[in-house]
């Protein structure tokens, strides 16, 4: 129900007016705006979409603060100002590797066929990172060693210095991501 304040159009108004308007204050201005049914499309481009998104967020939310990898991200000034750590990092990979449905595709074969694939799903045991799946996607589920994969992949891209950021992610043996795992957990 709308709140109004003095005549309509004049002082203030909040609220959802039948379901044609909406109005409310926007920077100290007071605005009005159609109102509109958000949408949940259940289709397959937008399941593929957000088992992008959402599996390689799961990933990256495991990348804390005050610790070694994180402050590998501040250190190399890699953050633009206005993002966090981890929006930086998921916007880098989807803008770099999970840009489509094929490249998601091309991607998860890559690192299905990395020697070392269950090394990262083993380490996304031990942080507790699990498989993102919709029903309504046409994609493959995102495994859950799969956004460990990306961020080491990433972490190479961005010239991380030190152990094993300098070894190509294509040599990475399980010493290798149990390093990066490491930097994960261990205060810096």
């Amino acid at each position: 129900m709308a709140k109004v304040t003095g005549p309509l159009y004049s002082m203030s108004a909040s609220g959802k007016l039948a379901d044609a308007m909406v109005y409310f204050g926007w920077k100290g201005i007071n605005v009005v705006r159609g109102w509109v049914k958000p949408a949940n499309p259940m289709a397959e481009k937008q399941g593929d979409h957000r088992i992008m998104l959402g599996g390689t967020g799961r990933a990256v939310a495991e990348i804390k603060p005050a610790k070694v990898f994180a402050t590998q991200l501040i250190t190399l000034a890699l953050i633009p100002g206005g993002q966090t750590k981890q929006s930086f990092l998921v916007k880098y990979i989807l803008d770099h590797y999970l840009t489509s449905s094929l490249a998601y595709g091309t991607m998860l074969a890559a690192f299905t066929a990395h020697t070392n694939s269950g090394a990262f799903n083993a380490a996304a045991d031990t942080l507790g990172v699990v498989e993102y799946d919709l029903t309504y996607a046409a994609v493959s589920a995102y495994q859950k060693g799969f956004g460990l994969y990306l961020i080491a992949k990433a972490a190479n891209a961005l010239a991380f210095v030190g152990t094993p950021y300098t070894t190509n992610i294509t040599a990475w043996v399980t010493a290798d991501v149990n390093g990066m795992i490491n930097d994960f957990t261990s205060a810096s």
